[in-house]
This record gives structure tokens, C-alpha cells and sequence, in this order.
């Protein structure tokens, strides 16, 4: 059966977007785009709409119901390829960071021939001058003088004496002057006013696009579960389209279409040698993978819920009946029970949200909103793999057995770290932390080469 192009993802058009929201606000949005929406909106069409014979209908043509995009699809990955073609990586056409170096060079010129007029307001200019900023400076500013001058002075671009020194200051800088707590009493007191330890930052200043991705995984799962939404949606709040709108509700929807088009597209490419019959290269592969995979930041606890969410939608693929059922009721028990967690954990930090007892609670809730985001994300994915109408159906089938093998490998893989289990929250989130500055180093280096 041949796809109708309608029946195919499109680029979407612009809409409007409520102002950006605090962290602890988009965790819980999240919550509710990834799992009660779509409930609520399956639900109103089961009710409204989708009778027992439109869905038989539909499916007789190859369809099947789309949880995300909330409507009747035929998968083909051939034509959706084609889509992609052209379409950056990092989505900048959408998300419009790539001039972020640039504007930055750009804002720190202005503020070093902008005269003095502001140093008098503050206690102290150190930090404001170790980043190249003036005292009145807003946090878009302040935040584009940190890539610059953190990618000028980082080690391994600068091999003077003084950069790893001056790399120093210009994080330190950037913790107390990103956060606004810590940021108001430098102004007022000074250094001398900040305690020994300024890693302390408020929950609602952390910028998850620094932080989260590397808390839950680092860049080693990315061509296993993408960009995660909680990191889209807040680089979205930071980017504006040629007119100076917030990017909206479509232009998010499209980012994370795109996200399952690829992400099925590197979960065929894995599984392909086991389909042409390598059942053996294909399993050894899979398991040196899951090894590496597992030992990095909450490696193995994502590692262990893409597994299961393999196995159990791959199991509902090409499962029995009883099977089937079975797997579909334990794949909505963890993400109900990931609800659950992430409301009790919001509820727990109600009236501590910057306290120091409140960070475990936080990244409980950061946890589970990963867990919704990866398991409702994975369904799709594997899905449109298995679902491929660009593929013979006897392929499709191998597909799903491959699918569920990788599956149980992934589920079943366990850290050999010893001392994992004595980690602590705070040491997570700050060496998560430190590797996000090394990232954004990285790709401001990248940022500039294109530029030039």
C-alpha cells in the first residue's frame, strides 16, 4: 500500500506561545503534554468520533493511531527520510540559536565601549568584569558573554598560562551572576558576601538546556532518545522566529515529529544486520553498546526504561493476544506510575523551591518527567519501525523480534560501578553541571568555525 501524502508529516506553521515558564512550572507542563493530553484528547475521540468501526476502517488501510500527533497515520520512513532532507540537526531553522555566538560578540562590544556609568551601583565589578558585562546587564546577556569568553579561554583552545585560570573565573562569574539570589547579594555585598561553596544556585535559575540532558545521560543516548522535551521546550522559550514571536504549540509539535522520524531511523539502522540475518554480530553489538551505555550518568536507569519499553511495545507488535494486552497494561502502569512520583515530589517541594533539602525532590520530579517523556516517545518510535509501510511485511515482522531482543538486552544490562549506589543527588547535579559547561564549550567552538 502506498502512503498518502497527506497522511505524512509536514512542516507546520507559526502560532503564538505564552511567555516562558519557571523550571519547576515546565516539569509539570511536561507531565501534562506527554500524558494527560493525550488521554484526555484519545478519550474525546474514542467518545466522539472514533467508533469501534472507524478504527476497524482505518486499520484495514494500514493506519494506526498516532498518540502524539492524535490522529490515524501510515507510517512510511522512506518518504518521511526524504522530509528530513535538508532540515538541520539541531533544528535552528526553528529554533534559531545558530547566531547565539555572534549576538554575543556583538552585545560584549557594546558593553565595553559603553562607558562606566554603572560600576558605581554595585559593591563589587569583578565577576561583571570577568565576564566583559556592565552591572546593568540582562541574563541573555550575560549568558551569551559566558560562551564567549568561556570558548576563548577554555584549555584545549587556549594554551596560555593564564587560560586555565581565567576559565576558572569566568564560571564562577557565570554561577553567581546567572542566578539572581546569589546575583543580588554580590551587588550589594560583594564577594566577601557569598559563602565559600556559590554551586548553590536557586532550583528555578538552573537552565535545564546546560543541565538536564546531562544529568539523565550525557550526549550518549541522543541516537537512542533525542533531544528530551523538557530541553526543547526551554530553548523554544529562548527563541524567537525573524519576527520577534515566540516559537509556538505547532512549531513544537513539528520539533518533536521530527525527533521520532529520527529516532526510528537510527533504531532500523541498529537493528538492520539482525533483520539481513547477523542475529549473532547484531546481539554482541548491542551488548558492547549497553556496556558502555550503562555506566554513564543514570545510564543504567535509562538504559533499562528504553529496554522495557521496547520489549513491551515490540511484545503488543508481535506478541499473543494475551501478551499483547499484557504488555500494554505494564507500559501504561509506568508511566502512571512516573505521574504519580513527579506530582508527590511537586507537591514535596512546595515551599523549599531553592532550599537545599529541596534538590532531591527535585530531580526526583526531573526523573520522572524523563521517564514519561522517554517511554510516550519510544511507543512512537518503535511503532513507526515496525509499522513501515516502505517495508515488506515479513521485514516488519523481523523488526519487532529484533526490536524486543534489543529489548531484553538493554532491560537486563546492570552497572559493574560498585559505588553506584552510593552516589549522592548533589554530586550528580553538580558533575552534571560541569559537563554541561564543557558541551556548550564544544559547540561554540563549532558555532564559531561555521561562522568563520
Amino acid at each position: 500500500m502506498n502512503a498518502n501524502p497527506n497522511d505524512l508529516q509536514k512542516p507546520l506553521q507559526d502560532s503564538p506561545q505564552e511567555p516562558k515558564p519557571s523550571l519547576l512550572a515546565l516539569c509539570l507542563n511536561t507531565i501534562f503534554c506527554l500524558t494527560l493530553c493525550p488521554i484526555f484528547c484519545v478519550g474525546c475521540c474514542c467518545a466522539c468520533c472514533l467508533s469501534a468501526t472507524n478504527s476497524a476502517v482505518q486499520k484495514a488501510q494500514g493506519k494506526r493511531y498516532d498518540s502524539k500527533q492524535h490522529r490515524w497515520i501510515i507510517d512510511n520512513l522512506s518518504e518521511e527520510a526524504k522530509v528530513l532532507e535538508g532540515v538541520p540537526d539541531d533544528d535552528d531553522d526553528i529554533l534559531k540559536i545558530a547566531n547565539e555566538a555572534e549576538d554575543a560578540e556583538n552585545d560584549q562590544k557594546e558593553d565595553e565601549t559603553g562607558g562606566e556609568t554603572q560600576k558605581s551601583s554595585v559593591m563589587d565589578t569583578t565577576y561583571y568584569d570577568a565576564l566583559g558585562v556592565t552591572p546593568d546587564s540582562d541574563e541573555k546577556k550575560i549568558k551569551r558573554a559566558y560562551y564567549v569568553n568561556a570558548r576563548k579561554w577554555h584549555p584545549d583552545k587556549n594554551n596560555s598560562d593564564e587560560a586555565k585560570e581565567k576559565f576558572q573565573k569566568i564560571g564562577e562569574a557565570y554561577q553567581v551572576l546567572s542566578d539572581k539570589k546569589l546575583r543580588a547579594i554580590y551587588d550589594k555585598k560583594g564577594e566577601a558576601g557569598l559563602s565559600g561553596d556559590k554551586t548553590e544556585v536557586s532550583l528555578n535559575a538552573v537552565d535545564p538546556s546546560l543541565i538536564f540532558t546531562f544529568l539523565f545521560g550525557s550526549d550518549a543516548f541522543t541516537d537512542i532518545v533525542g533531544r528530551l522535551q523538557l530541553v526543547t521546550q526551554t530553548m523554544a522559550g529562548d527563541s524567537k522566529d525573524a519576527k520577534g514571536t515566540q516559537i509556538g504549540v505547532k512549531e513544537m509539535k513539528e520539533l518533536e515529529l521530527r525527533r521520532v522520524v529520527r529516532l526510528a531511523l537510527k533504531l532500523a539502522e541498529r537493528i538492520q544486520p539482525y533483520v539481513e540475518g547477523d542475529e549473532e554480530g547484531a546481539h554482541t553489538r548491542w551488548e558492547e553498546e549497553a556496556t558502555r551505555l550503562v555506566e554513564v550518568r543514570y545510564g543504567q536507569e535509562i538504559l533499562n526504561t528504553v529496554g522495557r519499553t521496547y520489549r513491551l511495545v515490540a511484545t503488543q507488535c508481535v506478541g499473543t493476544w494475551k501478551e499483547g494486552a499484557e504488555a500494554q497494561i505494564s507500559e501504561q502502569e509506568v508511566q502512571v506510575d512516573a505521574v504519580k512520583k513527579a506530582v508527590l515530589g511537586a507537591q514535596k517541594m512546595h515551599g523549599e523551591e531553592g532550599g537545599e533539602d529541596a534538590l532531591p525532590s527535585f530531580i526526583e520530579i526531573m526523573w520522572n518527567v524523563t521517564v514519561i517523556d522517554i517511554t510516550s516517545t519510544l511507543r512512537e518510535v518503535v511503532m513507526k519501525v515496525v509499522m513501515d509501510n516502505s517495508a515488506p511485511k515479513k521485514e516488519r515482522n523481523k523488526r519487532a523480534e529484533a526490536i524486543k531482543k534489543l529489548g531484553v538486552v538493554f532491560e537486563q544490562k546492570k552497572s559493574l560501578d560498585e559505588t553506584r549506589d552510593q552516589r549522592s543527588v548533589r554530586g550528580l547535579y553538580q558533575s552534571a553541571a560541569a559537563a554541561a559547561m564543557e558541551e556548550t564549550l564544544k559547540k561554540m567552538r563549532e558555532t564559531e568555525q561555521n561562522i568563520l
